[in-house]
This record gives C-alpha cells, structure tokens and sequence, in this order.
C-alpha cells in the first residue's frame, strides 16, 4: 500500500480552476440546455398536444431522478478509486447522453439520452471533492462560490445556446454539447491530476455508501428541520412545475419558437444571480433570515398568481413579470433555507441536516415536473399556474406559524 502510495504523483497544491469552472459549466447546462427545445422535438414523437406536457414532464423527472441516485454513488466512487476517473467518466458519460438525444429517432431513445445524462450529471459531486483535496481550508468558500457562480451562468447560457443552436436544428445544441464534453475530457486527460491518492481513499466500501435513501432519514429527525423541509419541498414542486409548463405554455398561448422561449429562462438565471448577489445582503441586513424567507415566498405566490393569467390575457409581459417575480422569490429562499435550516440543528448534525434536506429537495424535483405536465395536459395553464400558487401560499403559511429555536434549544428539546 505504501509503495504503490509512493508511484502515486503527488496531489495537486491547487486546483486547475479552469478545468473545473468548465466542467462545472458543462454539467449545469445539461439541464438547461433542454428547455427551449424540449416541446419541439418532443412534437416530433407525439403528435398529440394534449399528451406533450405529460411526456416532457417524465423527460424532466427522468433526469432530476437518476441525478439524485446517481450523486452519492458517483461521490462515494470517487471517494474510494479517486476523483479524476470520476469526473472523465462523467464527461463522456454526458457526451454520449447528448448524441444519443440529438440522434432521436424515437420517443425512448429520448428517455435513453437524458437518462445517461442525469446519471453522469452526478459527477459534480466528484468536482466538489475535488476542490476539497486541494483548496486550503480559508481558501474553500471562494473557490465553491466560483464554481456556484459559474453552475448559476450555466443555468443563464444554456437556454440561450439552445435556443440560438435550434435554428439549425433541434438536434443542433445536444451535438454541440456533446463535442464541448468530449474536447473538455480531451483536455483534463492531459492537465487534470488525480487529487486523492491511496492512502486517504475509502478502504471500506460497501451497498451503504451507494444508498441516497441513507440521506433522507437525516433530514426527518429533527422537528423543526421537518417543518423547514416541508417548506423547502412546497416552493420546489412549483418551481420544477414552471420550468416544464411554462416553455410549453408560451409556446401554445404566445405562439413562441424556442429562440423567444430561451430568453425566458436567460430572465430566470439572471434574477436569480441578482437577487441573491446584490439584494440578499441588503434584506438580510435589514430583516433576517425569516422575514427575507417570508419575503421570498411571497413573492413566488405573486410571481404564479401573473403566470396563471397569461393563458387568459396572451399578454407577454405578465409572462416575463410573473418569471421575474417567481425566480427572484426563488433566489431569495433558497439562499436563506440553508441559514434557517443550520440554525436548527445542533453542531454535530449540521452535515447530515444538510445533506439529507438537499434529498429530499431532489426528489420534489422529480415530482414537479411529473405532476406539472399532467395537469397542463389535463386542465390547462391557467389551472396549473393557480395550483402552483395557492402551493406556495401554503408554504408561506406553514413557515410564518413555526419557529426556528437555536442549535442549543434543539439539542435539549432532543435529549
């Protein structure tokens, strides 16, 4: 074991961020790249409108799903046979993910693509380690918020790639894809150095480590944190509702292609850097964490509550003011949940708090889309929209009647 720790090279002192960055990027589009194009290739394969969202919805659901069994599995790999092999097989992995979607040819060699995609979209967790091998320790918040920045423009590029490379084809933005994640796989093969050598991987590793349901028991035992979960799901399920119906609502009511679609979800990534970048710190310095949450809920409830009059009106504007609305609501909750939720957890659960709310929070985006694009299908935008809202009305009503008691209040409360 030492010899073979000795041949190792030794582990990087710093990270190459630009690789990182990139594969970061690579990963965040994966999901975003879709939206703009998703309704016009699913056409393709079911002629019937009124079935449309209902596959899009599965297509959406099909990719979060095999995202959250595929983390900590990829993440526990990673932490016994070492990050880089990983991360290349994550890079290929979506390359093929991306051909095999453009390609089509039928409706499961759809649900083939972005299956093999949301497998290997895990990998970021394997780029996480990564950083943590080799960034100092002071040094680790700026490096992570690099890499969340660089996810949060991915979220904002994608759309708008995919809706430009769309006026080739459909099919042009998953082959351009998929020819950046190979030349990305090229280039780490040449100047991306494992970081965990022998002698810290895992030497036990078994069916435990690969079991995300492990995640949401940690999340559950705690009361308080049950409430705040509870909060967290009801915001989601709206959320992953909007991002499936609202390309396919805009598509049927507006009469929008994918290149007026994909500002729609450029509008989203933008708001949701602004409202986290610049208002955050200015509410929470003026009103806490609870009043911002508060706050940001509110303003999803006003942002659905627009959304569901579009359908009626075949007003843009509404569209783009309740998006507007919803996203920079979304900001400023989820930036604030991760504060509340620590706040209710003694020191010695922080990480097992954490992890398990961010499963749970996986599995509402599995359902989100699942149930948005049945009831688009079934009764319409208008409905839909509403549901969502009065959804996030009861998520505001849930977290103004709890109370979030400290670490040190908890602790006693459990025993």
């Amino acid at each position: 074991m030492t010899q073979t720790a000795d041949l190792q090279p030794p582990a990087p002192t710093r990270p190459p961020i630009l690789f990182l960055l990139a594969t970061a990027f690579l990963f965040s589009i994966g999901m975003s790249l879709v939206f703009p194009v998703l309704p016009f290739v699913v056409a393709r394969y079911v002629p019937e409108v009124h079935q449309q969202a209902s596959v899009i919805g599965a297509l959406t659901a099909i990719f979060a799903l095999l995202t959250f069994f595929s983390s900590p599995v990829l993440g526990a790999l990673s932490d016994a046979y070492g990050r880089r092999p990983i991360l290349m097989l994550s890079l290929f992995g979506s390359a093929i993910g991306y051909v095999i979607f453009g390609i089509g040819g039928s409706l499961w060699m759809l649900f083939l693509g972005r299956g093999i995609d949301g497998l290997t979209a895990g990998g970021l967790s394997a780029l996480f380690g990564y950083v943590g091998d080799t960034t100092p320790e002071e040094e680790r918040g700026k490096v992570f918020g690099q890499i969340g920045a660089t996810i949060g423009a991915g979220f904002i590029i994608g759309p708008a790639i995919g809706g430009l490379l769309s006026h080739v084809s459909p099919s042009a933005p998953f082959y351009a894809a998929a020819l950046v994640s190979m030349l990305n796989l090229l280039w780490g093969s040449f100047i991306l150095p494992e970081s965990l050598s022998p002698a810290r991987r895992t030497r036990h590793f078994d069916a435990a480590h690969l079991n995300p349901l492990t995640q949401l028991k940690g999340a559950l035992e705690l009361p308080v944190v049950r409430r705040l979960v509870t909060v967290s799901v009801l915001f989601i399920l709206p959320f992953s509702l909007m991002q499936v119906v609202l390309s396919i609502m805009a598509r049927d009511t507006l009469a929008w292609g994918p290149g007026e679609v994909s500002t729609v979800f450029m509008v989203v990534g933008v708001c949701d850097i602004v409202a986290q970048g610049l208002l955050l710190p200015i509410l929470l310095k003026r009103f806490g964490d609870r009043r911002v949450s508060q706050l940001g809920l509110s303003m999803g409830v006003v942002g659905m509550g627009l959304l569901a009059f579009v359908p009626a009106t075949h007003v843009a504007a509404l569209l783009y003011a309740g998006v507007i609305l919803f996203a920079s609501g979304e900001g400023i909750f989820n930036a604030t949940l991760a504060s509340l939720l620590s706040a209710s957890a003694p020191a010695e659960a922080q990480g097992r708090v954490q992890g398990g709310a961010q499963g749970v929070q996986s599995l509402a985006q599995v359902a989100g889309p699942l149930i948005g694009g049945t009831l688009y299908s079934r009764v319409g935008g208008t409905p839909t929209f509403a549901a969502g809202a009065v959804v996030v009305a009861f998520a505001l009503a849930v977290l103004t009647g709890s109370r979030t008691p400290s670490p040190e209040r908890v602790a006693a409360i459990e025993g």
